[in-house]
């Protein structure tokens, strides 16, 4: 790799960052003098892609972190399959605090599923769970959370879900979409202070690598872009990630 190349400039900027955006990288390319065209651009991150120095991470968005972020799902496999049998065609998510459990600082005593549909089906959901022995809560605010510690085991959110953002992949959440949810989820019933969703997210962001323009897209939908943004941007100072 030739020591001025753009490939070579680009591939400088990108070690030592976890995560960086392209307009961040054009940024970069001014500040220091350096020109190159589009072409020539878009050929050298081509290329380190190709050489697996750096990889896709969103739209415009890349990262120098080679493993990417698998969430499993068998917690949450059985209540998916249940809804899926009894409304076949009931657009849902859904994710649990169990699917985090090794990322938490300080283990839960409790874990909790979390289901977002139709507001027009809560009510019907409810009762079904219900009927199937599950502790279910429909969109409770902080006020309600206190409820929460006397149930162990099965304990059920619903909450209505966020236009046109839930996954068709069958009905299991996407760690991007998780992240935003746990955050508001955080604010809404204090589910986990923010220390320690700072926590669990610098885990995430520091080990694996996720679609940060999916999360920063889902963040902006629930109002809360710039709040989300923040969390990242202090998770990777020391480290020189950048965002915008």
């Amino acid at each position: 790799m030739r020591k001025n190349s753009i490939k070579n400039r680009i591939y400088t900027y990108a070690m030592g960052r976890s995560y960086f955006s392209m307009k961040e990288l054009r940024k970069y390319l001014h500040q220091n003098s350096i020109t190159y065209t589009n072409s020539n651009l878009k050929q050298s991150i081509y290329r380190l892609k190709l050489d697996e120095l750096i990889y896709e991470a969103g739209r415009g968005w890349y990262s120098t972190i080679k493993e990417e972020f698998v969430l499993y799902k068998r917690s949450i496999e059985k209540i998916i399959i249940l809804i899926k049998q009894n409304f076949p065609l009931l657009e849902f998510s859904c994710w649990s605090t169990k699917q985090l459990k090794t990322f938490f600082h300080h283990l839960p005593s409790q874990f909790v599923t979390f289901i977002y549909t139709d507001k027009d089906f809560l009510e019907t959901i409810t009762e079904f769970l219900e009927n199937d022995n599950y502790n279910v809560f429909l969109n409770p605010q902080k006020k309600e959370s206190e409820k929460f510690v006397h149930f162990k085991d099965r304990t059920v959110i619903l909450r209505p879900s966020i236009t046109h953002r839930e996954p068709k992949d069958n009905n299991f959440a996407s760690i991007e979409k998780l992240i935003v949810d746990l955050y508001m989820e955080t604010k809404k019933i204090g589910l986990l202070d923010k220390k320690e969703f700072k926590r669990i997210t610098e885990n995430i962001l520091s080990n694996y690598r996720i679609n940060l323009s999916e999360m920063l897209d889902y963040a902006h939908n629930r109002k809360i872009r710039s709040e989300i943004e923040n969390i990242v941007y202090e998770i990777f100072m020391y480290t020189n990630a950048t965002f915008y």
